[in-house]
């Protein structure tokens, strides 16, 4: 009987370890795919640095919540689906130039968020660009 108890007990912590080493897998997949999408719907008009940077702070941050959650598309609206407006957005914006080893932006560029359309995604990419520039990064 207690060897049973034994057995049954190892077999449930190994049924355990399985299904968290599955999500935490399918987590990862999800990921990839969400960037290879965000990727392939901007490919050649931004560098690929930067949409991993914007990819991995818009999907963490702001869409990890579900099965198509990952998803990141240059259309998506900032304010309607991640809530970036006003201070929010120039935090993203610096949080990204920073964690993706770009020049960060000076107040004066900050300022021109507010002056500028900013309602996708495709408007953050085109904002971020040129502080990822080869010549922008910091050195």
């Amino acid at each position: 009987m207690r060897l049973m108890l034994v057995g049954s007990t190892m077999m449930l912590a190994f049924a355990i370890v399985l299904f968290v080493r599955a999500r935490v897998m399918s987590e990862k997949a999800l990921y990839r795919d969400g960037l290879s999408r965000l990727r392939d719907a901007a490919r050649g008009r931004y560098p690929e640095a930067m949409l991993d940077h914007v990819y991995a702070y818009l999907a963490t941050r702001y869409g990890s919540t579900g099965a198509t959650s990952y998803r990141v598309l240059p259309s998506d609206e900032l304010r309607a689906r991640y809530g970036l407006v006003a201070l929010e957005l120039e935090d993203a914006v610096l949080v990204i130039a920073d964690r993706g080893g770009a020049r960060l932006p000076k107040a004066a560029d900050l300022d021109l968020l507010t002056n500028q359309p900013m309602e996708t995604v495709e408007d953050l990419l085109r904002f971020l660009e040129p502080f990822f520039r080869t010549g922008a990064a910091k050195a």
